[in-house]
């Protein structure tokens, strides 16, 4: 019987796993063809998910249930203060662990021994950063290409040379035009892009944006809209709401091969709690169903352009939110379903 290891958020992966077995110190390279098949390299941690399918799951089985009790401290990392701390997953490649922290810093660790490879300090904008009362968060990275990618709270997408830490380009991806918006989420690499999406719901302002950007240059390929993106969103937000928007995808979603399609979840509507009763159609703030806020939105992975979407809260009047990203590819009698969490 197999038995899967337990994933842990922030740094206890590392004091448990090293304290079984070695590691290298030089992560190999982390192309497209080894990101599709991370399902079946169960030695590493590629992606926020694990792997495309989103199971969470490895097949390592050093680990079990009957010897976990002898499990003892091997290292321990800090990374210094940190609002908010860590609540980020590390991602581990041939034995290098990449992980941050709230404030912008990247951490690349030996696995074996904690020893630090390399450090990076974003040079963050505080004033947008903290502009909003849920950040400043950071959830993690990818990696692919060659390089560490990780979002930023003011509204940046960075690449890093996974090797040294040296930045190979930062690019502002998104501006205040429209209210206070930024990165928390891990972003993912689709490809020859990096997908993430926007932070905020009910304070971040118009139009909760998913992004692809170049893997190599950090340019924009395609931008969508949760919320005012098309015409039947606009005209699902009456008297012109849409403008005021919400919808962020700040958790971070997956990909399905199969189809080539990117799957997100997207937050609440702005503004938040607004009860109207019966009557939420027509009246209140925002009437109507408000999409696609607390939906599920599949896209193109090429141009971004929507598939199909299932609202989950129509009208989201309690902030129930679906951005959650938690996306679980599953066969049944020879069908593929997902399931979401909200």
């Amino acid at each position: 019987m197999k038995r899967s290891s337990t994933h842990l958020p922030g740094v206890a992966v590392a004091l448990s796993a090293a304290a079984l077995f070695g590691f290298a110190t030089q992560a190999g390279a982390v192309d497209w063809d080894r990101l599709q098949s991370a399902d079946k390299d169960p030695n590493n941690w590629l992606m926020y998910h694990g792997a495309f399918n989103s199971h969470h799951y490895s097949d390592l089985g050093q680990i079990n249930a009957q010897n976990v009790k002898n499990l003892r401290v091997a290292w321990i990392h800090t990374p210094g203060a940190s609002k908010r701390g860590v609540q980020s997953f590390p991602i581990a490649v041939d034995g290098v662990l990449y992980y941050t922290s709230a404030s912008g810093q990247v951490w690349a660790l030996d696995g074996a021994s904690g020893e630090m490879i390399w450090k990076y300090q974003a040079k963050l904008d505080q004033e947008r950063s903290e502009g909003t009362f849920y950040n400043p968060y950071n959830r993690g990275l990818a990696v692919g290409h060659g390089n560490v990618y990780m979002g930023t709270t003011d509204g940046r997408v960075i690449a890093l040379d996974m090797k040294t830490g040296k930045v190979v380009w930062d690019k502002t991806i998104m501006t205040v035009e429209g209210g206070n918006k930024g990165f928390t989420g891990a972003p993912i690499v689709v490809k020859d892009m990096v997908v993430i999406g926007s932070n905020g719901g009910e304070l971040s302002g118009c139009c909760g944006p998913i992004f692809a950007v170049d893997a190599k240059s950090g340019d924009v390929r395609w931008q969508f809209d949760t919320i005012g993106g098309d015409d039947r969103s606009r005209k699902s937000w009456g008297n012109d709401s849409w403008k005021t928007g919400g919808g962020g995808g700040w958790m971070t979603g997956t990909y399905d091969p199969a189809t080539d399609s990117i799957w997100w979840g997207t937050a609440n509507p702005a503004p938040d709690y607004d009860w109207a009763g019966e009557k939420w159609k027509t009246d209140g703030a925002r009437p109507g169903d408000n999409l696609y806020s607390s939906s599920v939105v599949v896209l193109d992975a090429d141009s971004g352009q929507l598939k199909t979407w299932f609202q989950e809260m129509p009208h989201d009047a309690w902030d129930f939110d679906s951005a959650v990203g938690e996306f679980m590819m599953i066969e049944r009698d020879g069908k593929r379903y997902m399931v979401h969490p909200n």
